[in-house]
């Protein structure tokens, strides 16, 4: 996947430790994978320089699908299928990278990307801050109109940082994005203190039912507790610790 969030991080890192009201935008293509018209990404392919039998090769490979849809028993005719990559596979996810590579060529801000969700920052505490996100997010909706895709904009959140946050509204389109309190980031819960208390408390009540599902393992041996713990219990409590790592005595106790 196409990622830049440890960039991302140091940025709104750097910024909130300066004390800047700072606005996290959290983006999301709608049906991304299943949307990416196979003409736009051949030629893509073609400007970023691949041969022509291989782009001949990935060419007949999305081409020659067909589907049909029935309702209340009424069946339509097979139609072939002009869109989409298979997200199952390595190489659908590869084509989907390079499809979506071009997003940010324009930005202002630092833009990461990660999959079909994607998150943009800046300093919002100056007028000129304010624009330039808002240019980012016009960008961002041209790009998508060019490239026969759409944000889902019922899921798109914006996350204002900072004491005196002016909490100023931008809009994708002619849809103004909505405020959240928080947001799932990549599995981790962040919200607008940036503070990781529930995020703990969700993943202490996930561990709990971790371990409930062990506890019904007939066989109680450390040869057969010990491998499932590290694979099921340690990993789960492990996942992005970095970011959500525990300072306070009360997390460190409830973990």
């Amino acid at each position: 996947m196409l990622d830049k969030s440890g960039g991302l991080c140091d940025a709104i890192r750097a910024l909130v430790d300066k004390g800047r009201a700072t606005d996290v935008i959290y983006l999301e293509l709608s049906k991304a994978f299943d949307t990416v018209p196979h003409h736009i990404l051949v030629s893509k392919l073609e400007t970023y320089g691949l041969d022509r039998c291989s782009t001949q090769w990935i060419r007949n490979w999305l081409n020659g699908s067909t589907q049909r849809v029935m309702v209340n028993s009424f069946m339509s005719k097979w139609r072939p299928v002009t869109s989409g990559v298979p997200k199952a596979s390595v190489l659908g996810l590869v084509l989907f990278n390079i499809f979506v590579s071009a997003m940010d060529n324009r930005n202002e801000c630092t833009l990461s990307k990660f999959s079909n969700d994607s998150k943009s920052c800046g300093a919002v505490d100056m007028l000129e801050g304010r624009h330039a996100i808002q240019r980012d997010l016009d960008s961002l909706e041209r790009w998508a109109l060019l490239n026969a895709m759409k944000f889902n904009k019922a899921k798109c959140k914006v996350l204002h940082l900072g004491w005196d946050n002016p909490k100023h509204k931008n809009s994708l389109g002619r849809e103004s994005i909505e405020s959240s309190p928080e947001e799932k980031d990549l599995g981790v819960l962040v919200d607008k203190k940036l503070n990781m208390t529930q995020q703990r408390v969700l993943t202490a009540q996930m561990a709990n039912y971790i371990l409930g599902c062990m506890k019904s393992v007939a066989n109680r041996s450390s040869e057969v507790i010990l491998p499932l713990y590290s694979a099921l219990m340690r990993s789960h409590l492990e996942s992005c610790v970095q970011l959500w790592s525990f300072q306070h005595r009360k997390d460190m106790e409830l973990l």
